[in-house]
């Protein structure tokens, strides 16, 4: 593709974009900054599902008030959604035929919108294979239904790199279509469908949700995905690119999507997926990882991500877009799994140094482990499952009950177990990413478009990575993130920010 030339304020002024699941991380950075950047936008139309009895418009009021992301907008626009003209916002569920719209608002939406933009997803690693489904793949169905629905809208779809699967090296931006990342020919719609009717079978038979996620892992290993996510991700991108024609559709796919740089502000995050839970597990005395430390860990922050959209939009909007693009880091500014640990270990170390524990017995550095160590999450999990298995039979002595109950010991074990179930659930996530496979994801695309505006300037190669994680990823981890992880995996509740 040769290089192109954007005015992003021309084009998208006087637009109307159609946001497909407003509430998640991305989405919610994205929207604050198009209307604080581009005023002269149209409208922001915001599909919100109904939860909890509560509407899309009263949700989404509810976090525009409360979240920190839209703090620059209510400083301009004030603390009432109602009082920022340009956005609209209509309950809908992307998982439904014409998004369970009325006919009038429907009408409304295939006449006015001009690009519609899909965030809506499910981002669980090991989910039943049913509701992955629904969420990630029969939805885009749905969607590309809406957009050949309409006189003129256009689809920027989000996905993930990750959706190339299981597969070493050099990650192009080629469009999913019949093949998977192991070369199996595949109908996405046909797998699609074959994964609902087992689903249902099982579901009839009394299934329990563990086997339908063990059915989705089994099913998207033996197409080449690591997981259901990736698995389902990926059959919603052929979905679309088998739907929609190539000049009305763009699939922009990010890498791991982490704190803000600098938009909003520095240290934004409210994202548990990414690497968070490693850092968190850092942040104790474990550290013992089951990774290869030369491979890539590749992230973006997420006011990259949000100018990487910007951009795309754009180029899509005036016809100069390329079917998909990858926002990334490891092929033009890459980041190693031993140097991301080691700032990681170095900010705790040196924000520990005044504790007594950390006199008493220093932290270490990170080890990087195999499955097979003793200290790899699933062996963990396998010598607490012993020590509990004893546990529980010597709590049947009478004498042991009482000793048992003097000194703690059964809350000690029970924090134990935790922990290494803990332990274990990170490393069978993370493992395909940092020890399976060593991804490098190119990113030419989004590189090949300038823009004339400096505030949408997308230049991942200036970020100054030990920098990065020791004053802006870490300390915004831990003001957003890390308190309410760490209550999570503690059993107790977290206080929502």
């Amino acid at each position: 593709m040769t290089i192109s030339n954007l005015s992003i304020h021309r084009i998208i002024e006087g637009k109307t974009i159609l946001i497909i699941g407003g509430s998640g991380f991305i989405s919610k950075v994205w929207i604050s900054m198009l209307l604080e950047y581009i005023p002269k936008i149209k409208k922001v139309i915001i599909l919100v599902r109904s939860e909890k009895g509560k509407c899309g418009y009263t949700r989404f009021e509810e976090i525009y008030a409360k979240s920190p992301v839209f703090s620059n907008l209510r400083n301009i626009y004030g603390s009432e959604l109602s009082k920022l003209k340009k956005i609209e916002v209509v309950t809908g569920n992307v998982c439904c035929e014409n998004f369970n719209l009325p006919n009038n608002i429907l009408e409304s939406l295939q006449n006015e919108v001009d690009l519609a933009v899909n965030f809506a997803a499910d981002l669980r690693f090991f989910a039943p294979l049913d509701q992955m489904l629904k969420s990630n793949s029969e939805s885009t169905k749905i969607v590309a239904d809406f957009i050949l629905s309409t006189k003129k809208a256009k689809l920027l779809h989000i996905s993930t790199c990750y959706v190339a699967g299981m597969a070493d090296g050099i990650v192009p931006e080629q469009a999913i279509k019949d093949i998977s990342p192991n070369g199996t020919n595949f109908s996405a719609e046909e797998e699609i469908k074959w994964g609902i009717q087992e689903a249902q079978a099982m579901r009839s038979r009394n299934a329990s949700d563990k086997e339908l996620v063990k059915i989705g892992t089994l099913r998207a290993e033996r197409l080449g995905w690591p997981n259901t996510y990736t698995y389902t991700k990926g059959l919603g991108e052929a979905v679309l690119s088998n739907r929609i024609p190539t000049e009305r559709l763009s699939i922009f796919r990010p890498s791991i999507v982490e704190s803000a740089e600098k938009y909003p502000f520095p240290g934004w995050n409210e994202d548990f997926n990414g690497t968070a839970p490693f850092i968190q597990m850092f942040s104790t005395r474990y550290r013992h990882i089951v990774a290869k430390p030369n491979h890539n860990l590749d992230i973006i922050p997420v006011d990259y991500v949000a100018k990487g959209l910007t951009i795309v939009a754009s180029a899509l909007l005036a016809g100069k877009h390329s079917p998909v693009y990858q926002s990334s880091t490891s092929s033009i500014n890459p980041l190693s799994v031993a140097l991301a640990s080691e700032y990681v270990c170095n900010y705790f170390r040196q924000n520990q140094k005044k504790s007594l524990s950390y006199l008493l017995l220093p932290p270490s550095k990170p080890k990087f482990i195999t499955p097979q160590h003793i200290l790899s999450g699933t062996n963990i999990n396998r010598i607490e499952k012993t020590v509990s298995f004893l546990f529980d039979k010597i709590k049947v002595d009478k004498n042991s009950a009482k000793i048992i109950a003097k000194f703690g010991i059964e809350s000690a074990v029970s924090t134990i177990k935790r922990k290494a179930k803990t332990i274990d659930t990170i490393m069978k996530v993370y493992k395909p990413f940092i020890y399976d496979y060593n991804y490098t994801f190119k990113s030419d695309n989004l590189l090949n478009h300038r823009v004339t505006e400096e505030e949408f300037s997308y230049t991942p190669t200036d970020i100054k990575w030990e920098k990065y994680w020791s004053e802006v990823h870490i300390p915004g981890l831990n003001q957003w993130c890390l308190p309410q992880l760490k209550a999570l995996t503690s059993g107790k509740k977290g206080n929502k920010k």
